[in-house]
């Protein structure tokens, strides 16, 4: 089944971005044109069992690898959110590799959820609190986070608002997610990049425009929406001369200007990422 109407305003007035998927030769990205939603042309290829089969790494998925990769992002997390979610009851939604929940672990109440079946002995060797799906949640959570998941949803505002019901009145939703105005689509233009970053588990792109018009439809007041910037200057040079990814490593010479450039992607809103807090509309 073909998407034909935007899944956020309901707008048939829908164009073709021209961008190709990394790993798919049968998809496109389209673009809402009255919301600036930007999504897969169908969603066909998620089916069912599709996450808790491990699709989404394919058959060379690696833990190990997979934990270092998320290493610095989880890090970066805790870091951020450590003060906050001290001896609070935390959910990860999407968890992953539980490299997040391993170290949020040591001071808070922290519990997961994630489909993939085969990671399944490993958190409990690791002693590790994970749910399959929302219906085995129990009680509520001061804190939920969700990190880079929600454009893997095909209902985002279905599972926010379900999940919802399991925040504490006083509780909080953070949720870190790409940016579909990142720098090297829309200033740049920077086609390798845009035919990299788009891939068939990436259901929607958002922006801050049609995150708000999102959010106003389901029980949530936002508190903030910020961009985070994770990317530097050596990374988006190396993508634009050479048009390939690792540039903050193979460049790593050209990282000392990341505290001036980095700073204003932020301001001109061309962060590759946005964080997004939200609470309970009581």
């Amino acid at each position: 089944m073909k998407n034909n109407k935007c899944y956020i305003c309901g707008s048939s007035n829908l164009s073709d971005t021209g961008y190709t998927l990394r790993d798919s030769d049968k998809l496109r990205v389209l673009k809402c044109n009255d919301c600036s939603l930007m999504f897969l042309s169908s969603f066909e290829h998620i089916d069912e069992n599709f996450y808790e089969d491990g699709k989404m790494h394919g058959s060379d998925c690696n833990l190990s690898n997979w934990q270092e990769s998320c290493k610095e992002d989880d890090e970066r997390r805790y870091r951020a959110l450590r003060r906050k979610m001290k001896g609070k009851r935390l959910l990860d939604f999407g968890c992953g590799a539980g490299g997040f929940i391993d170290l949020a672990g040591e001071i808070a109440n922290v519990y997961g959820l994630e489909k993939q079946s085969s990671l399944s002995e490993y958190f409990k060797e690791k002693g590790l609190k994970v749910y399959k799906t929302i219906k085995d949640l129990e009680g509520s959570f001061d804190i939920i986070t969700m990190f880079h998941v929600l454009e893997h949803l095909k209902t985002p505002a279905a599972v926010l608002t379900e999940l919802s019901e399991y925040l504490k009145d006083d509780g909080e939703i953070i949720i870190e997610i790409p940016n579909s105005d990142d720098a090297l689509l829309t200033l740049y233009k920077c086609r390798p990049f845009a035919d990299f970053t788009h891939w068939k588990c990436h259901l929607f792109y958002f922006n801050e425009k049609s995150l708000r018009l999102m959010f106003s439809q389901i029980p949530v007041k936002i508190n903030y929406i910020k961009p985070v910037q994770r990317y530097g200057f050596a990374n988006h040079m190396y993508w634009i001369i050479k048009g390939k990814k690792g540039g903050h490593v193979k460049w790593k010479f050209l990282n000392f200007l990341d505290f001036i450039y980095k700073p204003l992607l932020k301001l001109l809103h061309k962060s590759d990422t946005l964080l997004i807090s939200l609470s309970k509309s009581l």
